[in-house]
């Protein structure tokens, strides 16, 4: 078994990744890290393991071949030069990076030394790897729309809240699973534009967008009259929590929710559904398994890896862009910029 420490013992450590470690065959907790004592000392005492304020003290002093990161996005590259340096494969917490910038930092980092895989428990969830098959019976896609909205109360609340430790607000956090569904199943859009709001919750202050409207298209240069046009609709402030994926084909719909995937003739008749009724649990082990079974196979980060993570950061960098321009950009030129500056 691969030993395993975890740095940053916040909700989605707590809930999701020690579970899952705990679950997992392939999988041994040794260590816990984090800059709170009280919350350290909880945790490490309840497990019965290591526990760190310092990622210094855990590289120095504990043998794990394998750590899970989660901290503030500013945190991310500092962090994960240590470890990868110590010869430590990493798990990152989506995002895979927050602008072009850091993306180039990271894979510079971890370039041929480690393995690096970054968390999009989506892709291993049944109802969203049933999409693949059921997309084949809809025809040619001519519309794509996406919503996920929550209604959170306090958004001035903790690192999220400040542009400078999170790198951008729900189109960077929530918006990224949305976009790494376009990705997946559709590839890279050739052009995103996007307008982004803030400061709607009265009373609190925060720097960060807490609302994005983006629309996106798929075309080829010599048949511009049948390319797939979408939009996403991302926001922290609606009253209604959402997380739906519908999408329009020529012989039928099919519409992606958490936890089910509907199936509609062209009328709007259901004519398949698949539910899943119980949390993600069975998700969240099998991509910690497959991140295992990477690892034991040897596999290091390399320039290929990179370009497979590379497009979601490109459409959130072009939608960035857009909003400052007020007009369309491409990811495509973002991608470029990128692997011109490795």
């Amino acid at each position: 078994m691969l030993k395993i420490a975890v740095i940053g013992l916040g909700r989605q450590a707590l809930d999701d990744h020690i579970p899952a470690i705990l679950e997992s065959e392939k999988f041994d907790l040794v260590a816990v890290c984090d800059i709170n004592p009280t919350t350290l000392k909880a945790v490490s005492e309840k497990f019965k393991i290591k526990g760190f304020t310092s990622v210094d003290d855990l590289i120095g002093t504990t043998k794990c071949d394998t750590a899970i990161v989660v901290v503030p996005h500013n945190q991310y590259v500092p962090i994960i030069t240590k470890l990868a340096n110590a010869g430590i494969n990493i798990i990152k917490e989506k995002p895979f990076a927050t602008t072009i910038e850091e993306a180039c930092s990271i894979h510079k980092a971890v370039n041929n030394k480690v393995f690096l895989g970054v968390t999009l428990q989506r892709r291993f969830n049944p109802i969203y790897q049933t999409f693949l098959r059921m997309q084949q019976r809809i025809g040619k896609i001519y519309s794509i729309e996406g919503k996920y909205t929550l209604n959170i109360a306090e958004l001035d609340e903790g690192w999220r809240a400040s542009r400078a430790q999170a790198g951008g607000g729900a189109l960077v956090d929530m918006g990224y699973h949305l976009i790494d569904l376009l990705i997946w199943y559709f590839g890279t859009p050739q052009t995103v534009t996007a307008r982004i709001t803030r400061g709607n919750r009265e009373g609190q202050q925060y720097d960060v967008e807490d609302t994005v409207n983006m629309l996106f298209d798929f075309y080829l240069p010599k048949s511009y009259d049948e390319k797939t046009i979408g939009n996403f609709l991302i926001s922290r402030v609606y009253p209604k929590k959402q997380e739906i994926l519908t999408v329009y084909g020529t012989k039928g719909i099919l519409e992606l929710q958490r936890g089910q995937i509907c199936r509609y003739d062209i009328g709007g008749k259901e004519t398949e559904k698949l539910v899943h009724q119980d949390e993600w649990p069975s998700a969240l082990i099998e991509q910690l398994d497959h991140f295992g079974e990477a690892i034991n196979a040897g596999t290091r980060w390399n320039l290929d890896i990179f370009k497979q993570h590379l497009p979601q950061v490109a459409v959130i960098e072009a939608a960035y862009e857009s909003d400052r321009q007020s007009t369309s950009c491409h990811p495509e030129v973002y991608f470029k910029k990128a692997l011109d500056a490795l």
